[in-house]
C-alpha cells in the first residue's frame, strides 16, 4: 500500500481485494483521472480521504508518480534523554525539520544537516529509519511530489540550545514533552501522525539503544 497526502488529506493505493476505508473510492484509475485528483480534492472539501484500488498497485503507484516532478527529502524526529521531541514553528505551524537532499548527499546526511540548519541543533545521533512520507504540491506552476525519508534522532545537549532559520520561514524552536499537546497535533500536517507514532513506540523504554 502507497500513500500521498494531497492538499493535507490522505490518498491511498491499495489492492482490490482490500477493503476501503471512509471516503471517496476509485478503481481501476486512468491517468486522467490520476491526474486531476488535486482539482477533485480542492473542489471537495467534504472529500476526507480518497481509495484508489487496482490489480496492480505498483503499476498504479507508477503512473500516478509520472505525473509530478520528484523531489527527495529528509527529516527528523529529534528526542532526548527526556524523551521530549524537538520542534518548530514554520509560517505559523508546527512542523519537524526536514529539506530536501542534496545531488550527491546519503539521506542520512541530509536529515542530520536539516536539524542544524532549521534549528540550530548539534550533537546529535542518527537512530533508525521511521519510513517515507509522500505529499504532493506546486511551485511555479509545476507539481511536485516529495518523498521525505525520516529518521529517529538523539539529541544529547541543552534543551535551551536552538536557534531558528528565520530565512525559511522559522519562528520558533520547542522541545515538546510527551504525550504531545493536542494543539500541536491538530496544527501539524497529516502525513507526520503516523511517523510520531512510529518515533514513539520506538522510544519506549529504548532510548538506551543510541
Amino acid at each position: 500500500m502507497y500513500e500521498v497526502y494531497i492538499l493535507n488529506r490522505p490518498v491511498q493505493f491499495k489492492e482490490s481485494t482490500e477493503i476501503p476505508v471512509p471516503g471517496l473510492h476509485l478503481h481501476e484509475p486512468d491517468a486522467i483521472t490520476l491526474t486531476e485528483l488535486p482539482k477533485l480534492l480542492r473542489e471537495r472539501p467534504d472529500i476526507p480521504q480518497i481509495t484508489l484500488t487496482s490489480a496492480d498497485v505498483e503499476q498504479l503507484w507508477i503512473q500516478f508518480c509520472l505525473g509530478y516532478d520528484e523531489v527527495l527529502a529528509a527529516g527528523c524526529v529529534v528526542e532526548n534523554r527526556k524523551g521530549h521531541v524537538l520542534w518548530m514553528e514554520r509560517n505559523g505551524r508546527w512542523d519537524l525539520p526536514k529539506g530536501k537532499v542534496e545531488p550527491g548527499e546519503a539521506i542520512e546526511a541530509a536529515a542530520l544537516r536539516e536539524v542544524n540548519e532549521e534549528t540550530g541543533i548539534r550533537d546529535l545521533t542518527l537512530g533508525e529509519l521511521l519510513g517515507p512520507t509522500y505529499h504532493t504540491f506546486e511551485m511555479g506552476g509545476r507539481a511536485s511530489l516529495k518523498t521525505t525519508f525520516w529518521f529517529r534522532a538523539l539529541h544529547e545537549g541543552d534543551e535551551t540550545a536552538g536557534a531558528p532559520q528565520t530565512e525559511e520561514g522559522i519562528s520558533i524552536v520547542r522541545w515538546f514533552p510527551r504525550p504531545l499537546p493536542d494543539f500541536l497535533l491538530s496544527s501539524t500536517y497529516s502525513s507526520l501522525h503516523k511517523i510520531l507514532d512510529r518515533a514513539e513506540q520506538a522510544s519506549e523504554g529504548m532510548l538506551d539503544d543510541f
